[in-house]
């Protein structure tokens, strides 16, 4: 039982840090702050399905984590060369 209000713990603990994240997200300044900021929140968000999965003893939460990471890798390296073109117009 200790062991799940410490799962819990660290549940509220990764939703209060990906909110105060999502400021730099909507704030900015530059657009790399605000992709960065992105990608943090989505490894947060499947930091926060394995710490539910653990919770519910369903694993199969696991898989959509796995794939919410390939396609956040995806995504920031789509948005890395948009960035490098956009510079040099």
């Amino acid at each position: 039982m200790a062991q799940e209000g410490l799962l819990v713990s660290v549940f509220y603990g990764l939703v209060f840090t990906a909110i105060l994240i999502t400021y730099r997200v909507v704030r900015g300044p530059t657009l790399p702050d605000r992709i960065v900021g992105l990608n943090t929140i989505t490894t947060k968000v499947v930091v926060i399905i394995a710490v539910v999965s653990v919770i519910r003893g369903e694993y199969y939460l696991v898989d959509l984590g796995i794939v919410l990471l390939m396609v956040n890798a995806v995504g920031g390296l789509i948005l890395a060369k948009y960035m490098e073109r956009r510079g040099h117009d």
